[in-house]
């Protein structure tokens, strides 16, 4: 375990694994690098693994500033340039792939030289021309809902949060269950409102084709999160991108077929 100390006093909780090939992972909304342990560990048998916990999240506290895409998006830059990190790929987890696209555009390819972007939408409110929306229907009416669940401090609340990150019909580990809970709980509620409110009106539809760096999509084809194929869309939107749908997964592929994820991200890393 590290911190890295920011201007202003903020504290941001990181660890780094093993050597070789640098591999940066950046996490969900309320659902802390704990959730990559297994998968850290995995990789950094022969990869360079750095994990962080965003502002209110995990072992890092929400400081004084709003937490907003663009704070995280420093953050993470922050942590790049303090391991002086070089032709890293970096992965991004439904928030953390937001984050990811925020970073690339606004610090370039210094430190990354390749994106996998993981179970995410780059439009979370649905239309009358856009069936990708977060949940396959999140409108704006539904927006002060789903922040009311974020906001929720009981464990309930939590449960089925985590719960929801599985895919349907699935009966996942006990022991993993409890420990993502455990993580999950203990993430700022505040923080998680906030970031929700930014995000959730973010398009990037017209941005992403921007992108810098090779970019791998990874989506789960039971995803109960962005259950539409919005994986299929990102991969014709953006110019040389590629798809992998993991047909057992929903929003956790990491996680649901692990071996599978660590074997692709492997290979994208080698590119």
């Amino acid at each position: 375990m590290a911190e890295l100390l920011l201007e202003g006093g903020q504290r941001l909780h990181y660890e780094e694994r093993g050597q070789g090939p640098a591999v940066l992972l950046v996490h969900g909304l309320g659902a802390p690098s704990a959730f990559f342990t297994a998968t850290a560990e995995e990789l950094a048998r022969d990869h360079r693994v750095v994990t962080l916990d965003l502002r209110g999240h995990g072992r890092t506290p929400p400081g004084t500033e709003p937490v907003v895409l663009d704070r995280c998006a420093a953050d993470l830059h922050a942590v790049a340039g303090k391991l002086d990190l070089s032709g890293a790929t970096l992965v991004g987890w439904s928030l953390g792939a937001t984050v990811a696209y925020r970073y690339l555009e606004r610090f370039g390819t210094r430190h990354v030289a390749r994106l996998v972007s993981v179970e995410q939408s780059p439009y979370l409110l649905a239309e009358d021309d856009w069936e990708h929306a977060a949940f396959g229907t999140l409108t704006t009416a539904g927006l002060d809902a789903v922040q009311q669940n974020l906001a929720a401090t009981e464990r309930f609340a939590t449960v089925a949060l985590v719960g929801s990150f599985f895919a349907e019909g699935t009966v996942p580990d006990p022991g993993l269950v409890e420990e993502l809970i455990n993580a999950a709980a203990v993430c700022s509620p505040f923080v998680k409102c906030q970031l929700w409110r930014d995000i959730a009106r973010q398009d990037w539809r017209e941005r992403l084709p921007a992108l810098p760096v090779p970019t791998l999509f990874l989506h789960g084809a039971r995803s109960r999160i962005y259950p539409s194929d919005v994986g299929g869309w990102l991969a014709t939107a953006v110019p040389g991108a590629r798809l992998e749908v993991f047909e057992n997964s929903g929003h956790l592929p990491f996680l649901e077929e692990p071996e599978r994820f660590q074997r692709t991200i492997r290979s994208w890393a080698a590119r």
